[in-house]
């Protein structure tokens, strides 16, 4: 990818975009923390982590709002750089909702099967990775990068489609509770969500060379 014209002022809040990205995995890896080791006290850090990733996000939007208004600047850069903020931020909702889920099955001690568990974990780790890929995308605009994201998205989609069928068996046989199955769906439905955020932001981002 030929190397975007940045000044300073709009590195510095590129490198800030990119620790909010750093943020959001953090969040996500408390909540898996948490899921795993049944312990409230990590869903209350990751939630203390959400709050700071929101008000990152207002900041943000402040100071690229003021950039904007400058007669040199590259506005449609900037406009896609608030895209990406935006799309963070509703990533961050998604976790939210997916922290909710999880406080919920650990406060009233909902039991998942093992297939369940092992299943959410393994998603909560691919979609901890795609968080990964994008902060290091938005700081380094490489584009083997956006591919490996590109792919993963589709890999992922792939599978939570056979996790759905296994997991409508599970419920068919009784394995699965209808309570843990709002529950598994909800947190699956909005991790996907969040995957698909990242894509988005890295797409616009590309899509501004």
């Amino acid at each position: 990818m030929s190397a975007i014209n940045l000044n300073n002022d709009l590195r510095d809040i590129l490198e800030r975009i990119s620790g909010m990205c750093s943020k959001i995995e953090s969040m996500l890896s408390l909540c898996l923390d948490g899921f795993m080791k049944h312990k409230i006290v990590l869903i209350d850090e990751a939630r203390e982590v959400s709050q700071a990733i929101h008000n990152e996000e207002n900041e943000l939007i402040s100071l690229l709002s003021n950039k904007a208004t400058k007669p040199d600047m590259d506005k449609e850069l900037v406009k896609s750089m608030m895209a990406i903020v935006g799309h963070f931020e509703l990533a961050t909702n998604e976790l939210d909702v997916v922290l909710q889920n999880v406080r919920v099955k650990v406060a009233e001690g909902v039991l998942f099967s093992d297939k369940g568990v092992n299943e959410i974990s393994h998603l909560f780790r691919e979609t901890l990775t795609v968080l990964k890929t994008t902060g290091d995308i938005i700081l380094t605009k490489n584009d083997v990068l956006v591919k490996h994201l590109t792919d993963k998205y589709a890999s992922l989609n792939q599978i939570v489609d056979a996790y759905s069928q296994e997991h409508e068996d599970r419920l068919i046989k009784g394995i699965c509770q209808p309570k843990s199955s709002s529950l598994y769906l909800n947190i699956v439905d909005s991790l996907m969500k969040v995957v698909w955020h990242m894509k988005q932001a890295v797409n616009r981002f590309f899509g501004n060379r």
